[in-house]
């Protein structure tokens, strides 16, 4: 399971990667739309910083496409999902001064307010959909490579053929992706 996660860690970074001035757009605004499906700048908002959005929507593209495929071949990813959102753990409690604690609201208060939405709320919504694309991704790329070898080099060279095989989804269906944020 360490490996596992180790490898949905080094993914999910890859995939969030990243800079924007998005506080120009609108949450309705639509900011790419990848074959045919939009994402609005408001779901961005849910998962990253204003200042991050631009350098993510190359990962964004990557992640909705990988969830269209497994979609296409209708694999259900519930009881990884479950698991997944599970490792993020909940929104601490007031009284409680932990690191983890004290990273989650570091990032999830300002975005709360940004967004007008209670804390709780809101990392709760960032879990779903964060661990939602992370999962598509993980499924999809094993459906290509299979699952994560154990062996020492096993998580570099896999990550390594998973960004390829994200860039190859990426490029097939590049006529089919509109990047309407800078």
């Amino acid at each position: 399971m360490y490996k596992r996660a180790s490898c949905m860690l080094l993914i999910c970074l890859f995939i969030l990667g990243g800079c924007m001035n998005s506080t120009a757009n609108k949450d309705k605004d639509v900011a790419v739309i990848v074959r045919g499906e939009k994402i609005t700048v408001g779901y961005l908002r849910i998962l990253y910083p204003d200042d991050a959005i631009t350098k993510m929507i190359d990962g964004i593209v990557k992640a909705k496409l990988a969830e269209q495929e497994v979609k296409k071949l209708n694999i259900d990813i519930s009881k990884q999902l479950k698991e997944l959102e599970e490792t993020y753990g909940e929104y601490p409690p007031d009284e409680l001064y932990s690191a983890k604690a004290q990273s989650i609201r570091a990032f999830a208060d300002p975005q709360a307010r940004k967004l007008g939405m209670d804390p709780k709320e809101y990392y709760k919504k960032y879990k779903e959909a964060s661990a939602e694309m992370v999962v598509y991704a993980n499924t999809y790329i094993q459906q290509i490579l299979g699952e994560l070898e154990d062996d020492e080099y096993g998580i570099e060279e896999y990550n390594h053929h998973a960004n390829e095989v994200l860039d190859d989804l990426a490029e097939q269906y590049k006529n089919e992706i509109e990047i309407r944020i800078k």
